[in-house]
């Protein structure tokens, strides 16, 4: 999309800058455009964490012992999270749990799971009273986070829409002047125009940055460093041996 970007602009207008913001522009609309999707995605699987966590819940309270809670729960795990609970279910009958549970952590990659690793892991450990209590404040503070992203995402809806706006209505204006009112484009023809294009391609780039920086959530930070050190049945437990 870039290179189309860009031939396309220099062709339309024979100006390098114009082909620069073009092709800058393509290269960036798929982390622009995506933004929303990447954190509808993150909303989700944090609700999908929840309700699994739920669901080990009511299968232990149940008499089930957690293995066999983790078995049970595998193949109606919520979707964003299925295929890891699957592996992690399997991981489990051959090999110690706290094991199982950190290579879940780490595959998961959220802190939310680095969390039910830790309270599992500790169950499995007999270091833990109650389990069922543990997981259902897990999950209720789980179901409030994602609650506040919910209203964070609603409030912003509006902005985001009008900035989708603005950039349509700027692309539109711009390229009917190029095709049919190029007489008055003709100070850009300079070296000072060329330069003035590059500034205000510029801070609508900028801009675009600076919205997809302000949308993002800033994720706790995970409580497990599986991804830099091999992960152990003792330091999942919560203290080495």
């Amino acid at each position: 999309m870039a290179g189309t970007g860009f031939v396309a602009a220099m062709v339309l207008t024979g100006w390098p800058v114009a082909g620069l913001i073009a092709g800058t522009a393509g290269f960036i609309s798929p982390t622009v455009l995506g933004a929303k999707a990447s954190r509808d995605w993150e909303i989700a699987r944090m609700n999908a964490l929840a309700t699994w966590v739920e669901m080990v819940r009511d299968t232990i309270s149940a008499a089930s012992g957690l293995t066999e809670a983790l078995n049970a729960t595998a193949v109606t795990a919520p979707m964003p999270v299925r295929a890891h609970v699957r592996s992690l279910a399997a991981r489990a009958e051959r090999e110690p749990l706290p094991g199982a549970l950190a290579k879940f952590a780490n595959e998961v990659d959220h802190a939310v799971a680095d969390t039910v690793a830790v309270t599992l892991g500790l169950a499995a450990a007999n270091q833990v009273g109650s389990l069922q209590e543990s997981l259902a404040d897990l999950a209720d503070s789980t179901r409030q986070e994602v609650s506040m992203r919910l209203r964070i995402e609603a409030s912003r809806a509006r902005q985001f829409t009008s900035a989708r706006f603005i950039a349509g209505v700027v692309a539109v204006f711009s390229v009917a002047m190029v095709g049919f009112s190029r007489p008055y484009l003709a100070p850009f023809d300079s070296v000072t125009g060329q330069v003035t294009l590059a500034i205000i391609g510029g801070l609508f780039i900028g801009s675009g940055f600076a919205l997809v920086k302000m949308s993002r959530f800033s994720s706790p930070a995970r409580i497990l460093d599986v991804g830099r050190a091999p992960a152990t049945p003792s330091t999942v437990g919560g203290h080495q041996q």
